[in-house]
């Protein structure tokens, strides 16, 4: 009744609203900023895109606002685990004039006093337009959950249906302003899980995604300059060519592929030669960060391992 309730609103707002209000970031945008924040387990991001009339249901219990929902469930729970990783499929979105709903499948796993905990099911999330961003209104888990057995549970698991395999290189985004351009990232972290990564998993002097999956995609809103050359507002690849001393950074045309596997030189925008920067500590989860640095400029930054390759962006006025 709650789903049937959520679409009707969206349904009359199609079609009853005169104008589309403008909204300074996007669903996939809050949607990507929640994932990412539950990974980090650093819920303070998210203040800014809920609404502060949302109510959040889970397992039969109702929470009157985000804040109550922060603190009493989702931050306590997060906290309390181990190798946690948190990914959301959203399998539909309908966006109107300043509604939007979203439904998908969320995924939870890790370790909590000894045991595994697999949490999956449906999520249903409604938006609007407030302040000019769009925010959750409604946000709702249908789940079931699953503990495997700890060391000291001899119960008979062997009819229950296998969790889903916990994902080792989520989805996730980093984002950030630079002047008044909202910068994008979209990419899958793998984990270094004690591998060798330079020279090993990842192979020198070969073109690389820069992450897992499907091709890490940068989007900028605004003209910008990288390295002398202006690249026109859009949507582009991210890749890399690896070396031991030197690096080569990649600005392409074509984000939409599956890594590098239909990657073209001739699609190149931009061309950068770096040095890396090593690191003391290791990164374990591949990281990109957007950081603005001064007036209409910033550093877009992957660190990943013992290693950090950086490039400037200026935002055109």
């Amino acid at each position: 009744m709650k789903l049937q309730h959520v679409t009707l609103l969206l349904l009359s707002t199609v079609l009853f609203s005169c104008g589309k209000p403008s909204a300074n970031n996007s669903v996939d945008e809050v949607i990507a900023l929640f994932e990412n924040s539950v990974n980090q387990k650093e819920l303070t991001p998210l203040n800014e895109v809920f609404s502060s009339k949302a109510k959040i249901y889970e397992q039969g219990s109702v929470d009157e606002s985000w804040e109550k929902y922060r603190d009493g469930h989702l931050g306590k729970e997060i906290n309390e685990m181990a190798n946690m990783e948190f990914s959301f499929d959203i399998k539909e979105t309908i966006e109107g004039m300043d509604m939007a709903l979203v439904r998908g499948h969320y995924l939870i796993e890790g370790e909590m006093h000894g045991s595994q905990i697999s949490s999956a099911g449906l999520a249903t999330l409604s938006l609007t337009i407030e302040d000019g961003l769009w925010k959750i209104v409604h946000l709702q888990f249908s789940r079931g959950c699953k503990k495997s057995a700890s060391a000291h549970d001899h119960s008979n698991h062997k009819n229950e249906t296998a969790a889903k395999p916990k994902a080792k290189s989520p989805k996730t985004a980093a984002m950030a302003n630079i002047g008044d351009a909202h910068i994008h990232i979209d990419y899958s972290s793998p984990r270094v899980r004690g591998r060798e990564i330079w020279g090993g998993l990842i192979a020198y002097d070969e073109v690389w995604a820069t992450g897992a999956h499907r091709a890490t995609a940068i989007n900028f809103p605004k003209d910008v300059i990288i390295n002398d050359t202006k690249v026109p507002a859009g949507k582009y690849g991210f890749f890399t060519i690896p070396g031991k001393e030197i690096w080569t950074l990649i600005i392409n045309k074509n984000w939409d592929q599956h890594m590098a596997d239909d990657y073209d030189s001739a699609d190149d925008v931009v061309r950068i030669t770096v040095t890396p920067e090593k690191l003391t500590e290791n990164q374990e989860e591949l990281l990109y960060t957007v950081t603005e640095t001064g007036n209409n400029k910033g550093e877009i930054a992957m660190s990943w391992e013992k290693l950090r390759v950086s490039f400037t962006v200026e935002v055109m006025e």
